[in-house]
């Protein structure tokens, strides 16, 4: 009976095999990833929206003023401008226990919602308590710790802006009332850091880990903001200085969107 001959591998044939894949891994790999990275971004988008309607629930039991950036609490008293000549603002009331995220968690469904997928510095140490989170969880058992995630738009809803930058005599929260277009308006950020806002100071700034690092989390580049309407955009951090996103009709004292040459590199 004639025996069957089994064909074997030759030794160029296998490494040409094995360069086939390599280099399909190497083009996919990125696709991958890239794909993976837009769905966190989508579930980022999601987080937001939620805390867009917390603002909107917080808006109609407190006549339509929007929470404030920090708040008083038994050692700091609301006041007025701290940060003179300066262009961002400043009040006492830094190192507060109470901030927006605190307001809001009576009308979130848990405080997952304060916590980006993508975010690697969600849990970095720092704050005024040095405690890891938000800037406020010293104050507060672990079962009630705030991740690092999202920050107000400083340059707008920080109650110090109408005391450091209109020459108004104290602190106060932001109404609807003084909105011209809310779906221009950024009222939620993507953020790196424990600080409860950041404003349109932090655009030429840089991440925790430094460049090409940026202090706004992104998702391929481009990071989600929550306008004052409550929809969501993906944008470009420089983008927002095109449509004038920082400061509605007043004028932006910040001044970061002179200098968006100095832009960190991972939005380019």
């Amino acid at each position: 009976m004639p025996r069957c001959r089994v064909h074997a591998f030759s030794l160029i044939e296998l490494l040409v095999v094995i360069a086939i894949i390599t280099l399909l891994a190497a083009l996919l790999f990125p696709v991958f990833a890239r794909a993976r990275e837009n769905a966190r971004g989508t579930s980022c988008a999601a987080n937001m929206r939620q805390l867009g309607l917390a603002v909107t629930l917080y808006l109609n039991d407190y006549d339509e003023t929007f929470p404030q950036s920090r708040f008083a609490d038994a050692t700091h008293p609301t006041g007025g401008c701290t940060a003179s000549g300066t262009t961002y603002p400043e009040d006492a009331l830094q190192g507060t226990s109470v901030n927006w995220k605190r307001v809001l968690l009576p009308f979130v469904a848990n405080r997952d919602v304060f916590g980006c997928p993508s975010n690697g510095h969600k849990w970095d140490t720092g704050g005024y308590n040095n405690t890891p989170g938000d800037e406020t969880n010293g104050f507060y058992p672990n079962s009630q710790w705030i991740p690092n995630s999202y920050a107000l738009n400083g340059s707008f809803f920080h109650e110090a802006v109408p005391a450091c930058w209109y020459g108004e005599s104290a602190v106060r929260p932001r109404s609807m009332s003084e909105i011209d277009a809310p779906s221009y308006l950024i009222m939620i950020e993507e953020s790196r850091y424990s600080y409860p806002d950041l404003g349109g100071w932090f655009l030429p700034q840089r991440g925790p880990d430094g460049d090409p690092q940026g202090p706004y989390q992104s998702h391929n580049g481009a990071c989600n903001w929550l306008m004052a309407d409550q929809h969501s955009k993906r944008l470009k951090p420089q983008r927002t200085c095109q449509d004038e996103m920082w400061t509605d009709k007043y004028v932006d004292k910040a001044e970061g969107c002179d200098h968006l040459d100095q832009l960190a590199g991972e939005y380019r």
